[in-house]
């Protein structure tokens, strides 16, 4: 492949779009516009935009370039390490150790001043705003013409709001642009945002693409809207206070009867750079180490400083996400996926020499060893030593690598539509041989033995592995009530409370029509 075809090659894997335009959408759309007496889309600086498919494309590329903010630097905390997977461990000689609220996540003594709430709530509703500001100018234009892009902007709004009902669970639902400059939005009940998402949804799926080709990768499909309504039913009995799994099954198995995903023939193939071709790929958000510098950056985030000379990296990590202790051992030693998931052990440089530590002397814990040996363990969550913990490459680490990926991210993924299908047998029958089938899947594409039978624990902690990092691992721990429980970061049982995130407190003292979740 020449240069210049592989160039507009890596466009399109950014933009998941046919049109090139779409990684300018956010400069030519701009941040989200709230002055609705200025003439409709004069921000585009052109009369004659929006008039074509391509060019509505390239607009509605503002919305899926905002789904990018789900793996923000700025939310790594409230995504993933209230969980029992990662956690930013303060290090000795003060590295992440700050004031304490990286860590409070992780042990769940977090208060609602907490920055990362604040920050994953105006992110994540910034980008409702997005969604909303474009299905508003697009109804403006022409309703009936445009129905189809309206309907791909509402699936994705509903995405948005399945985080948002996960993590806050009673919020506004807030899906109109053109209100008043005055609005203060109410609080809705969890179960209203639960039917409003199942509704959006209903109302939109069939007008969505089922095709799956090099136009549709990276947009929502009737499959994503089909992965959307499982996972809402998933976890129904959380959100709206009764158990769905019939609606589960159904949903499933529509995926699964549809022919056009198949697991793939290692787990770690989902995960390479350049990903785009897994056959796996429901809905991907699609990355790219040059494109989207500053929005996936887990190798900087999680490696240790001295990694630069064992990837040949043109900038320093930052030694600081870890695997916790008790979901490293969750994997058997001959497990392929804790191999393609984490680093441990002794470390060398990529010619094979031992790896040094240069910071080892403020390091008791080692006794001055200057040998980098990546332990599971650690000393404590608030100061532990530099080398403690294991690191994260389950997304691939490339030679040379800047610290950005190059690989995509999958938001719903065939492997999880088999194992939601499996719990979902499991739970209406936990005799049903079909959800063993399932799960033994993926054990023996992993090289593990094949369960026999199954358990909750089995469940849980199969989804863990096979799921690691991927988006799911809170609630997950939350429908099989482990949220709560003790752990070596957190050696207690945490408050009920907990399971809920509190509204920020910034947003609660200029709003005073929302309501705080109970408990904060």
């Amino acid at each position: 492949m020449n240069s210049h075809i592989n160039y507009l090659y890596k466009k399109m894997k950014v933009i998941g779009l046919r049109l090139l335009l779409i990684i300018f959408s956010i400069a030519l759309i701009g941040p989200s516009c709230t002055d609705l007496d200025e003439p409709l889309y004069s921000q585009l600086g052109n009369e004659n935009f929006l008039q074509t498919d391509d060019e509505i494309v390239s607009a509605i590329g503002a919305a899926y370039s905002g789904l990018r903010n789900f793996q923000d630097f700025g939310n790594l905390w409230t995504v993933y390490c209230t969980a029992d997977e990662v956690a930013i461990v303060g290090r000795t000689g003060g590295d992440w150790a700050g004031d304490g609220q990286d860590q409070q996540m992780t042990d769940h003594t977090w208060i609602t001043n907490n920055r990362f709430f604040e920050g994953t709530w105006l992110a994540f509703y910034g980008q409702v705003n997005n969604c909303n500001r474009l299905i508003y100018q697009l109804e403006e234009i022409d309703a009936v013409s445009y129905d189809s892009y309206i309907a791909e902007l509402k699936i994705v709004r509903a995405l948005w709001y399945l985080w948002l009902i996960d993590m806050w669970g009673n919020i506004p639902i807030i899906d109109e642009f053109d209100v008043s400059s005055d609005f203060l939005p109410s609080t809705n009940s969890r179960l209203e945002v639960f039917n409003f998402i199942e509704q959006e949804v209903l109302d939109n799926q069939e007008k969505l693409s089922k095709e799956l080709n090099n136009e549709t990768y990276g947009r929502v499909t009737y499959w994503t809207a089909k992965a959307i309504l499982a996972k809402l039913y998933l976890n129904a009995e959380i959100y709206a206070g009764g158990e769905q799994w019939q609606n589960v099954l159904n949903e499933c198995n529509e995926i699964i009867e549809s022919g056009k995903f198949s697991l793939t023939t290692t787990y770690r193939e989902n995960f390479i750079a350049e990903n785009q071709n897994s056959s796996e790929a429901i809905f991907a958000i699609p990355f790219d180490e040059i494109y989207t510098q500053w929005s996936w950056f887990l190798p900087l985030i999680s490696l240790h400083g001295s990694h630069v000379q064992t990837f040949n990296m043109t900038q320093q990590p930052w030694n600081g996400l870890s695997v916790q202790t008790e979901f490293f051992y969750l994997y058997d030693e001959e497990d392929t996926r804790k191999s393609d998931n984490f680093l441990w052990g002794p470390q060398y440089t990529s010619s094979g020499e031992p790896l040094l530590d240069p910071g080892y002397e403020q390091d008791p814990a080692i006794d001055g060893d200057p040998w980098i040996n990546l332990t599971p363990t650690f000393i404590s969550l608030y100061n532990t030593a530099r080398q403690n913990g294991a690191r994260i490459k389950k997304w691939e680490i490339e030679m040379g690598t800047n610290g950005f990926l190059n690989s995509d991210f999958f938001v719903f993924r065939y492997s999880d539509i088999l194992l939601m299908k499996a719990e979902a047998l499991w739970r209406i029958d936990d005799t049903n041989s079909e959800s063993v089938n399932l799960i033994n899947l993926l054990r023996v594409r992993a090289n593990v033995t094949p369960f026999t039978s199954l358990t909750a624990e089995d469940i849980i902690d199969e989804r863990g592995r096979e799921l690691f990092l991927e988006g799911w691992r809170r609630s997950d721990l939350i429908r099989f009530n482990k949220y709560t429980e003790p752990r070596i970061f957190k050696p207690y049982e945490s408050e009920e409370f907990r399971k809920l995130f509190p509204i920020p407190k910034n947003q609660m003292d200029a709003n005073p029509n929302l309501v705080q979740n109970p408990g904060y």
